[in-house]
């Protein structure tokens, strides 16, 4: 086996780089709030001013012969609707992700498309809601949407454009840079380190390399500041935002860097090889000549992501609120058949490496883990009579819409487990840590294929792939199928008693 193998067969996931992952992602989500909030004011500057302009041009009649006039404050009331109603839109649409990441024309580009969005959604609206009108009333309507769409895109891609101005000098000055780790040595990684320094318009502050070797056999390159096995406490301690994989040899490498180290909580690009680019298997974007593919972890669109969340929130206020009957008759019956807690609370691993308590019906006798923590088996004789009736039908599951509705579970995700098993099953298989990767859910992918749990390692592994199979193919389509064979599995009574 390779050194550079064992080196990062070295990196494990533990509670403690978990706790500073934690940091670092929080850290990191401050410096991009700090961009992401100078583009949302100025957006709303400029969509003020665009609304002003297009105000007086239909005010003075220079361009519509069909002057109209409104109070001042019936113009504040819709100034203040119609940027609430951009933000929400920009917001929904993804607009505000990676706005440090795109060219200007990208940027635009990807604005306009919401924009014109938005104002056909706007002239759907008018025309329904103001029923039968006459032929020129239409026409002056129409001209006045296209009007107020053109100095809207105008107005939006000045803003965007002085903010690029902005962060382009205050990055001249070492303001807003990121933090950045190049892994890898040779030509490619040399010239674009050279590259960023020239040009720290483009944001990126190389603090060193990370070589695939050992310390003494990579101590000839003046900028390393350690190997792979180093890579985790690296990135901690040195706050980086940004990695940068330029490998040429142990390119095996890579699969494991970006999930299963702390890689995987930095913005991640790649270096590509001539072959890449030429086979058509990476999309890269350009610095100065010299590639990059960036690493996207969001699998999902950004609006599917939201409706996402949307449909969590609904579902699960609709399930507490309108489903209470039902639950107010099942905790009775938990109390009433030997008087003990009527729910159960357990600490749980979610997003990130974040435990939180999740709730549930409690299905087990009070002194069920008198002999220590293990699964359920099947017909467990610890599972009361009202809890092998809750757990065939799932209605234990219930409280855990509250973990739901405070966002730290989801409809649907990987079930969350316990810190024991997290770290126990990390030890036997590396991969497991990319679970934490996605916010687990009340039912998953797994859930609905697999029919009794078994503590062993086989299990695992086959739920494993049942996890990385979801995560890799995340989609509302998905999950919707994923609930229908929830509901026909409490209905079929496929749960394990």
């Amino acid at each position: 086996m390779s050194s550079a193998t064992e080196s990062v067969r070295t990196l494990r996931f533990t509670s403690a780089t978990s706790a500073r992952s934690r940091r670092g992602i929080a850290r990191r989500a401050a410096g991009r709030n700090i961009a992401r909030v100078l583009v949302v004011s100025v957006d709303v500057i400029m969509l003020t001013l665009a609304f002003l302009a297009f105000y007086v041009v239909r005010v003075s009649s220079v361009l519509i012969d069909d002057p109209m006039e409104f109070p001042l404050l019936e113009i504040l009331q819709v100034v203040a609707l119609l940027n609430a109603a951009w933000m929400l839109l920009f917001w929904f649409t993804g607009v505000y992700i990676g706005v440090h990441n795109r060219s200007l024309f990208a940027e635009v580009l990807a604005v306009a498309k919401v924009v014109v969005i938005g104002v056909a959604l706007l002239w759907v609206a008018l025309v329904l809601t103001s029923g039968p009108v006459e032929s020129d009333v239409q026409s002056h309507t129409l001209v006045s949407l296209v009007i107020f769409l053109l100095f809207t895109l105008l107005a939006v891609a000045a803003g965007r454009t002085v903010v690029r101005v902005v962060l382009r000098r205050l990055r001249r000055a070492g303001i807003g840079l990121r933090r950045t780790v190049v892994i890898g040595d040779g030509e490619r990684t040399d010239g674009l380190i050279e590259l960023f320094d020239r040009h720290p318009e483009l944001g990126f502050e190389v603090i060193g390399t990370v070589t695939a070797l050992g310390h003494e056999e990579g101590a000839d390159d003046v900028r390393s500041i350690g190997s792979l096995a180093d890579l985790d406490e690296i990135i901690t301690r040195h706050r980086v935002d940004v990695t940068i994989i330029g490998l040429t040899q142990h390119r095996d490498l890579v699969p494991k860097l970006i999930t299963e180290t702390a890689v995987a909580d930095t913005a991640i690009k790649i270096i590509p090889d001539l072959y890449d680019m030429v086979s058509g298997q990476a999309r890269a974007q350009h610095l100065y000549g010299i590639p990059l593919i960036e690493i996207n972890p969001r699998i999902m669109p950004s609006w599917q992501m939201h409706v996402k969340r949307l449909m969590d929130i609904v579902a699960s206020a609709f399930a507490l609120v309108l489903g209470s009957p039902v639950w107010i008759a099942t905790a009775l019956a938990v109390k009433l058949e030997d008087g003990g807690p009527i729910l159960y609370a357990q600490e749980r691993v979610g997003l990130g490496g974040r435990t939180f308590m999740v709730y549930k019906f409690r299905s087990m006798r009070v002194d069920a883990e008198r002999a220590g923590i293990s699964w359920t088996a099947a017909n467990d004789s610890r599972v009361t009579r009202v809890g092998r009736v809750i757990r065939k039908t799932h209605l234990d599951e219930i409280p855990q819409f509250w973990n739901v509705l405070r966002g730290e579970m989801s409809l649907v995700g990987p079930r969350p487990e316990r810190p024991f098993y997290v770290e126990k099953f990390s030890r036997a298989l590396p991969a497991y840590p990319r679970r934490l990767r996605v916010k687990p859910g009340v039912t998953g992918w797994n859930q609905v294929h697999m029919e009794d749990m078994t503590e062993n390692l086989e299990f695992v592994q086959e739920r494993l792939r049942h996890d990385f199979f979801y995560i890799e193919n995340m989609s509302l389509r998905l999950d919707i199928e994923i609930i229908f064979r929830t509901v026909l599995r409490m209905i079929q009574r496929k749960g394990q008693a």
